[in-house]
């Protein structure tokens, strides 16, 4: 069934399943507004905890990573871990979320951040996020000044079959980052920025500003 579309956009649905989804498609359009509010209203639907924790995960990962909203994503991740009885898909987003709060707001705690990542690792049957967390887990490493950790959590993106071009190319970028910036190895970055926009050509601008920097 299609969701009702007006002026305004997409319709909040009267079934958990059905917001949830409408949220999704808001965020997709970067609705961000649009979609916090259905996460709320699928938060009031839910009928168990893994329901719940998938609405909060949900909410703190655009808190998180599209506003930036660091004290508000961590506290929606937090509530989603809280609860008890939920199932890996509502928690590894949360632990994603989380970390990323950990890495990016003050103070920070790369420790806490990696300790988060490994954990959403080893959850049961989340293959699907695996690739995006060893990314995740290669910038807490990064950031944290581990250099031949974070390249190892890049390959291992570039090694995922479950991996998009696209994010492949975001790990050469930033295994680009580390050889120039930290490592100064110039040929290596190279390298790395060649293949990052052969499998993802919406980073050449920036890989350009990159390369405009090694002499």
């Amino acid at each position: 069934m299609l969701f009702a579309l007006n002026a305004t956009g997409m319709q909040a649905a009267d079934t958990y399943e059905k917001t949830l989804q409408t949220g999704d498609e808001h965020q997709f359009a970067k609705m961000y507004t649009e979609a916090l509010a259905d996460y709320d209203t699928a938060l009031g639907q839910a009928e168990n905890d893994t329901e719940r924790g998938l609405a909060l995960s949900k909410k703190a990962y655009i808190y998180a990573y599209t506003l930036k909203n660091y004290p508000a994503a961590k506290e929606a991740a937090e509530n989603a871990l809280k609860l008890e009885n939920t199932r890996p898909v509502a928690r590894v987003t949360a632990l994603q979320a989380l970390a990323e709060c950990q890495m990016k707001a003050t103070p920070k705690d790369y420790s806490a951040a990696a300790k988060n990542l490994e954990t959403a690792m080893k959850l049961e049957g989340v293959d699907w996020a695996l690739p995006g967390l060893a990314l995740s887990l290669g910038d807490c490493d990064r950031f944290a000044g581990q250099f031949d950790e974070a390249l190892i959590a890049y390959k291992r993106v570039l090694d995922s079959t479950a991996a998009k071009p696209d994010l492949k190319g975001i790990a050469y970028l930033n295994m680009g980052l580390t050889y120039q910036y930290d490592l100064s190895n110039f040929d290596q970055a190279k390298e790395s920025y060649k293949k990052a926009v052969e499998l993802n050509p919406a980073l050449k601008k920036e890989i350009d500003e990159h390369l405009a920097r090694i002499h």
